[in-house]
């Protein structure tokens, strides 16, 4: 038997009639906590009042699951969903994707600057930050709900995700194979023909952990200097590239792949990493700009500073 580790979390905490507090219901909403202050935090360096962070929360939630459904729908499985087009809106079957959720955030940030009349770069700093907490806190959702798995491995280091319904008919088949001797509805006895898996959803998490660290040491490289659209681009071309590499250890999404090279997931990946360098030479070859000076709360966008 593998030495793999064995992954048999509850992903419900507790119960409560109709209700269940889930570990990825607490860190979804950590990652809208922890993303909105970032985000308010950044568009203040912009001299912009929480007032207008505050305005677009609403409009990138929205945005993020709407694209990220469209995205795994038309996407991943477009035969499916054009036959059954009233499934698209049971976002508590199938998935979602985070190219789709990207998509979302670019969208109603064109929106909401044209309404505002704020330069798009400067929203899209403040979004990058929500989205890499996000990439990070999500993922360990999806780990902790034993989802979107890995592909199957030989490595000593993968893990046997007990409660993913799509292994237990694939180690049934693997102990009758084997001509066990023993119980096949035993999880004892099917434990050594469960598939081993790579825990992709830590890799991607780890990618949105290490994207969160390079914003941050970005904003400390500056010194108080804004240099607009550089913290969409570090985002966009790291967090995109890690996306790339974890999709050779993720599990396949789509069914029309087969013959292609690359998956979906990675074809989707390479503009976003164009755009992302794009967006930091761009930054770089503009001069800084100076932070401006305290907005009063009243304010609808940035204060300038005074000429002397």
């Amino acid at each position: 038997m593998s030495t793999a580790f064995v992954w048999d979390i509850d992903p419900t905490i507790i119960t409560l009639g109709p209700l269940q507090l889930r570990y990825y219901g607490i860190l979804f909403g950590l990652t809208l906590l922890i993303g909105y202050w970032l985000f308010r935090k950044q568009l203040e360096r912009y001299g912009y009042p929480e007032k207008i962070a505050e305005s677009y929360l609403l409009w990138g939630v929205l945005g993020v699951i709407v694209g990220a459904r469209l995205a795994h729908c038309f996407f991943y499985e477009p035969d499916y969903y054009l036959r059954n087009p009233a499934e698209i809106i049971k976002v508590w079957k199938g998935g979602i994707a985070s190219h789709g959720a990207t998509i979302g955030l670019f969208l109603t940030a064109i929106w909401f600057t044209r309404k505002h009349k704020m330069p798009f770069l400067k929203l899209g700093d403040g979004i990058v930050y929500a989205a890499a907490v996000g990439a990070t806190l999500v993922r360990i959702g999806n780990f902790m709900n034993s989802e979107i798995v890995g592909r199957i491995t030989d490595a000593s280091w993968g893990m046997r995700f007990l409660r993913n319904p799509e292994d237990l008919p694939l180690a049934r088949s693997a102990a009758i194979a084997a001509n066990a001797a023993c119980d096949l509805s035993s999880i004892d006895c099917l434990l050594p023909f469960w598939p081993v898996r790579y825990p992709s959803q830590l890799f991607e998490a780890l990618g949105g952990l290490t994207v969160l660290a390079l914003l941050l040491l970005t904003l400390a490289l500056l010194k108080g200097k804004n240099r607009p659209g550089i913290f969409s681009g570090v985002f966009l071309s790291v967090y995109f590239t890690f996306r790339f590499f974890v999709e050779f250890f993720k599990e396949f999404q789509e069914e029309y792949r087969i013959g292609s090279l690359l998956t979906m997931g990675q074809w989707l990946s390479i503009p976003f990493i164009c755009i992302g360098i794009w967006f930091i030479v761009r930054a770089l070859r503009k001069d800084p700009e100076p932070r401006p000076d305290p907005i009063p709360a009243i304010a609808d966008g940035p204060v300038k500073k005074k000429k002397k």
